[in-house]
């Protein structure tokens, strides 16, 4: 058994399958390896609003890393752990550049242990699809706004969120790298490639840096990876072995150490089984 290697995994498009689940199949075989000592958790751009739920199955004993590594969260007691968000007015800057672009961010930040959501109105189904399917939670708050400086004044925020069309997200991602210092990452939409997500952190914050977090505590002999999308690479590039799902994108595939199963075959679960025997 390889009691001494790290698995880190994403979740959407990797862990997670096309319905956005872990599959019983997937469950079942990690819950087993857990049970064995097996080191294992995951690192995604989502919060716990939606990766409670989503992983309550799932024995994990190990942080895991979220809002691509903004937050390093104990997902068992449920509790932010640390956070690494802006500690200056920089973005406020950067919603001004984007407001002058007409999108609409969705601004991150923590209060009292809970998750709060500024925006103002919402101009697109994508937008309004997103806010529907994680409000209503115990760990998120959306609230409405008419002036993003006036919340965040004494609280500057986590990150920020933009779902819009690509091409737009792509000119705005440009602008804000040319203008100042921070941690961009700018993806299409698994579902509708026309849109996409541009999230943008302060300099420094990767999904790689926090788990260096945790690399450090347990001290492995080896780190694996496993990733579908942009904002996989910076921890690809900290991992011993790289693993990307069939589904993954070519940028990721020709990083990866090697192809495994799609996220609808339980293509993560299978490989710890074989590996970690």
């Amino acid at each position: 058994m390889k009691t001494q290697t790290l698995y880190i995994s994403d979740l959407d498009g990797t862990l997670l399958n096309r319905n956005s689940v872990v599959s019983p199949h997937s469950i079942e075989k990690i819950n087993d390896l857990l049970q064995k000592g097996m080191l294992f958790t995951v690192a995604t751009a989502r919060t716990p609003a939606t990766v409670v739920p989503l992983l309550q199955q799932l024995n994990l004993n190990i942080p895991v890393i979220l809002m691509n590594g903004a937050v390093l969260y104990d997902i068992r007691r449920r509790r932010y752990i640390q956070t690494y968000g802006f500690i200056d007015n920089s973005a406020l800057r950067y919603i001004s550049l984007l407001e002058k672009r007409e999108l609409v961010p969705f601004v991150y930040r923590i209060a009292n242990n809970k998750l709060q959501v500024f925006h103002k109105t919402l101009t697109n189904d994508k937008q309004q699809e997103f806010k529907q399917q994680r409000e209503n939670t115990p760990y998120k708050d959306f609230i409405l706004t008419t002036d993003y400086s006036k919340e965040l004044h004494d609280n500057p925020p986590l990150f920020l969120l933009v779902i819009d069309r690509f091409d737009k997200l792509q000119t705005a991602a440009a602008e804000i790298n040319r203008t100042g210092k921070c941690s961009i990452f700018c993806y299409r939409d698994i579902i509708n490639p026309e849109y996409g997500n541009l999230e943008i952190y302060p300099k420094g914050v990767s999904k790689a840096a926090t788990a260096q977090q945790i690399i450090t505590h347990l001290n492995p002999w080896e780190v694996v990876a496993f990733g579908d999308n942009l904002n996989d690479l910076p921890l690809f590039h900290i991992a011993d072995r790289r693993y990307a799902p069939e589904n993954a994108m070519d940028e990721i595939k020709q990083q990866a150490t090697a192809i495994i199963a799609d996220n609808d075959h339980d293509g993560v679960a299978r490989f710890l089984y074989k590996d970690y025997q």
